[in-house]
């Protein structure tokens, strides 16, 4: 052998033993904090031993023999699957991100101390019934049991970050459960887009796209069945959109499907019920299946890592499902600085001190930040989220502060509701849970073995005047000051309607003889349309049926937006060889967004470029952005100027002509032809929606290559739209990846309430590589679904892994 030879033998022998070593390394740097679910543990506060079964997918069933040890449980199986999501999520909250992640997050962390989440916890905590505290610190010392006893075995994302979890708060659940609701607060990024628009168009003009939705389109509940300044806050939008952009949660969609048959349309002869929430849908999954088991409590489904309830579920009586109610629970007043004194502002004929506090922001490798965090009274400053702004409040500037009141800062105790609601054995039961639920604004629909349906309205409405609730309201006058929220038995509800039928797509909730304001934040009217189609379509229904309901691509938007565009184009059109094959596939098209399908590719790029020459060159690239970035607004209002035939909207004001309405629609055309002409070439039959139209479960480490491949899961090609049942939004600005979809689905026949069958995106471990992190996710891109059980008999009987929590 010659010498050459030996060297290079031995060079790769040295090359394999160090790739092994480093392979190895690394596996167990992940490995090392997978959870124990076999054997025997002891924990220090338990009154008696629990059980905790996991079935194939992962999901614990927990059982205790009293309401503290299975909340002590709840905390602990949450640590052990998804103890970083927890910590980051509440680390968002506290405005303490830029602590383990550095300057990048500061902007993140001044918004929330502005905002003041960490008091608001801390508030309203003092002020929970004591039950529910008591839920809370149990909860607690789950979560606790195994930060303390896993220590130098956390998940990788701390050793990657080089910082150890503290131990869990009970404030921090409530923490956690408000930021939720924030995520879901739609009029935070309506109104001050509105108002920018305000600033740059005439009244008439901003009246046109005022977004509308026609009592002929049909309500969630029939009258008959009722029971009586703005250039210094781009900052924060900003803020707001970096916080999701960092948590993978998109653009704003807040959508949802959710119906409910009764006896009489259903082949069991039992209620019916589907539920799929539509959702940022980051890595790991935003939902944790989980079953609790304690005397009066047998309860599964799916809840919020860091919080012990169920948020959507059933139990052994009845099940429930929740949709956005749309509400508009947030109104921004533009406030008068008093010009005679420092730090105070006018409100009618007084002045007022404004509230300020100083936040110390702690930044990795950086000197810390100091914020001075204002309100008041209507809530916080928020142009203190940007810091060249502080400095006005102490001038008698013109640039008037902006302060923001929302329902969410109120003093209510959503786990008390949850808590009852998961308890309940009747209807009346369940409604006293759904009263406590306050915020987000929640439509909630109902099933039960009794052969009951219903729906409830949940939420603040906040009572207001006269005031276009859209823009930015005059602070110092007293005008638009809220006078109390609509009571509870005066919210829309419905019980057992005579067609058999509740449905639920964040459709307008009651026609125009309510008495109060909900909103004007609706979602189009396309998937209710489609839906009710489907669920009058046959006199009874099955399991089954409801599956392929929720995987329906069918649009309704589509249908009607497609007949403007065809009428743009008559005989006499000028078009091209591709002009023409374009409008042959959307002549033929059944309106189906299907992965394979050509047509759907030219209808959503056709979509972003209508929106775009309407209304960017008027709006500027800026606050487009922002009106697009809430969906639901665009899409609606694109439909009413299109129905109006003429708006000025049409014009665009950069040119010398005046374009009409065919022009613009024909304009569109072209563009999107360019569009995918630039991403496929010219041949059309590769123009397949599923090449343009895909899906990835983004993990806060996956934004950086190689981490992506490790910790994201995706991309894959998908079907469906924003308008169709199958929601799988995405981003207009960058077309055309899915930010918003169904974060979990649910199909319950309440002729076997201990059954259910769901999915979530991803999987139950928040941990990469573990079995658990995506298996479930083939199950999703493809209609599928796993059964969760609560009947103990088969979980004790299933061989399942089985871990005992016994006290010390």
């Amino acid at each position: 052998m010659s010498k050459f030879a030996k060297i290079l033998i031995g060079s790769s022998a040295s090359i394999i033993i160090i790739t092994l070593a480093v392979f190895f390394f690394l596996k167990s740097l992940v490995t090392k904090s997978y959870p124990v679910t076999n054997g025997t543990l002891s924990a220090a506060g338990l009154h008696n031993s629990v059980d905790i079964f996991r079935d194939e997918y992962g999901v614990p069933h927990v059982s205790a023999q009293d309401l503290h040890d299975v909340m002590f449980a709840a905390g602990y199986v949450h640590a052990q699957d998804r103890l970083w999501q927890m910590d980051f999520g509440r680390r968002a909250g506290l405005g303490r991100l830029s602590e383990v992640l550095g300057d990048t997050t500061v902007k993140i962390d001044i918004l929330f101390r502005t905002l003041g989440f960490s008091r608001l916890a801390e508030k309203l905590f003092s002020q929970l019934q004591p039950a529910s505290k008591q839920v809370l610190i149990d909860y607690a010392e789950g979560v606790n049991m195994f930060i303390a006893e896993n220590k130098g075995r956390y998940p990788i994302e701390f050793d990657m970050l080089n910082y150890e979890p503290e131990l869990w708060k009970p404030e921090h659940s409530i923490l956690l459960s408000r930021l939720m609701a924030w995520e879901l607060n739609l009029a935070w990024w309506t109104d001050l887009t509105y108002g920018e628009i305000a600033s740059r168009v005439s009244p008439e003009k901003l009246q046109e796209i005022i977004p509308v939705f026609a009592d002929s389109l049909g309500v969630t509940v029939p009258t008959s069945l009722m029971r009586k300044s703005l250039s210094n806050i781009s900052t924060f939008l900003d803020a707001g959109k970096a916080y999701r952009d960092v948590f993978g949660l998109g653009s704003l969609e807040a959508g949802s499907n959710g119906w409910v048959v009764d006896s009489s349309r259903s082949l069991s002869g039992k209620p019916l019920l589907a539920n799929d929430p539509h959702l940022a849908m980051p890595a790991p999954s935003r939902w944790y299946e989980l079953h609790l088991s304690a005397p009066g409590l047998n309860v599964a489904g799916v809840s919020l890592p860091g919080v012990p309830v169920i948020v959507i579920g059933h139990n052994e009586q009845l099940a429930w499902g929740l949709t956005n109610a749309m509400l508009d629970d947030a109104d921004f007043y533009i406030e008068r600085l008093d010009s005679t004194r420092q730090r105070s502002y006018v409100f009618q004929k007084s002045s007022l001190p404004i509230e300020e506090r100083e936040e110390k922001i702690l930044v990795k490798d950086a000197d810390s930040v100091v914020v001075i965090a204002r309100a008041t009274h209507h809530g916080p400053i928020i142009n203190d989220v940007h810091p060249l702004f502080q400095h006005q409040l102490d001038t008698t500037s013109l640039r008037y502060p902006m302060s923001i009141q929302w329902t969410g800062f109120q003093m209510s105790d959503e786990i008390y509701g949850f808590h009852l609601m998961n308890s309940a054995t009747t209807l009346k039961e369940f409604e006293a849970g759904v009263k406590e639920i306050t915020v987000p604004g929640q439509s909630i629909i109902y099933a039960d073995t009794s052969g009951n349906i219903a729906y409830w309205t949940s939420g603040r409405v906040p009572l207001r005047g006269k005031q276009l609730a859209m823009l930015p309201l005059a602070g110092w006058t007293g005008k638009a000051e809220w006078m109390g929220f609509v009571p509870f038995d005066e919210l829309p509800k419905q019980l057992n309607p005579r067609d058999g039928i509740i449905a639920c797509a964040n459709q307008k909730i009651v026609d125009t003889r309510y008495p109060f304001y909900l909103s004007t934040l609706w979602e189009p009217p396309s998937r209710i349309q489609r839906i009710r189609e489907m669920l009058y379509s046959t006199e009874k229904f099955t399991t089954d049926d409801f599956k392929q309901f929720q995987q329906d691509v069918t649009s309704p938007y589509a249908r009607t937006l497609v007949h403007d565009l065809l009428s743009a184009f008559d005989d006499t059109a000028n078009s091209t060889a591709l002009t023409s094959e374009a409008l042959t596939y959307l002549r033929n098209w059944d309106y189906r967004f299907t992965q394979s399908d050509i047509a759907t590719s030219i209808f959503n790029a056709f979509t972003v470029r209508l929106f775009y020459n309407i209304f960017e060159d008027e709006m500027g690239n800026d606050t487009f952005n922002d009106f697009v970035f809430f969906g639901a607004i665009p899409y609606r209002v694109t439909s009413q100027l299109l129905a109006a035939d003429s708006s000025s909207w049409f014009d665009n004001v950069n040119t010398d002509y005046i374009e009409a309405k065919q022009e613009i629609l024909r304009q569109s055309v072209f563009d999107a032809l360019a569009m995918l002409q630039q991403k496929f070439g010219n041949e059309t039959k590769i123009w397949r929606w599923g090449e343009l139209h895909t899906v990835t479960f983004k993990h806060p480490f996956g934004s950086r290559k190689p981490l992506d491949k490790i910790f994201n899961i995706g991309p894959f090609p998908l079907a469906g739209g924003g308008t169709t049942v199958m929601k799988t939004e995405y981003k207009f600005r960058f077309p055309f990846s899915v930010s918003v979809g169904p974060s979990m689905r649910q199909v319950i026949d309440l002729a076997d309430p201990l059954e259910a069958s769901t999915v979530i995106t991803s999987g139950q471990s928040g941990q990469p590589l573990h079995d658990h992190y995506d298996d479930q996710t083939p199950l999703w891109l493809n209609g599928g679904y796993h059964n969760v059980t609560i009947d103990w008999k088969r979980i004790r009987n299933a061989g399942w892994d089985h871990l005992i929590l016994k006290p010390q």
